[in-house]
């Protein structure tokens, strides 16, 4: 009988305890949840923005930066074809952080060749490629946002990274 009693004792002060958690327990509020999330992403957003310039400052290159935050500077001018979107492209390029640590390239003995405005390659990278010529060369900033954004490109590039671009339009295929 005194297990019984101990056991019943037992239950009723658990159950007690399960009540009072519930009761602390907080509700999230799923329209605050997505406002905070906005301001974390537009603080994020301004300050690579300040980062970017900052970079472009230190360099004393004279960009034009697009609407849609692309920035770029073509210093050396080619005389071929502008490219179009559904055009077979090859490029020779190296892409970099802003520490100079070169993560990817391509040379003109052997370039990366895609279709404009159709392989997956990073947005920002289709964007600059409408505003050249063949034979142009680039230095050109990507945005996060326009380069491989969140995620990263598991490889290389970490996630919310802007990268540089030394880039030429070596033909239209």
């Amino acid at each position: 009988m005194r297990i019984f009693g101990i056991i019943v004792l037992i239950t009723l002060i658990g159950c007690n305890g399960c009540k009072n958690s519930k009761q602390s327990e907080t509700v999230v509020d799923p329209n605050q949840m997505a406002a905070d999330l906005v301001a974390m992403n537009k603080a994020k957003h301004e300050a690579e923005i300040v980062e970017i310039n900052e970079f472009i400052k230190n360099k004393g290159w004279s960009v034009i930066t697009t609407g849609t935050g692309l920035r770029y500077w073509i210093y050396e001018n080619g005389t071929g074809e502008l490219a179009k979107t559904d055009d077979i492209v090859s490029i020779a390029y190296t892409v970099q952080q802003f520490d100079g640590k070169q993560l990817y390239e391509a040379s003109r003995d052997k370039p990366g060749t895609f279709k404009v405005g159709q392989d997956n390659v990073e947005s920002g990278l289709h964007e600059m490629l409408l505003l050249m010529h063949v034979g142009d060369k680039a230095k050109v900033i990507l945005p996060s946002y326009l380069a491989f954004g969140l995620t990263g490109d598991s490889n290389k590039v970490s996630h919310d990274m802007p990268l540089v671009y030394d880039l030429e339009l070596v033909a239209i295929n």
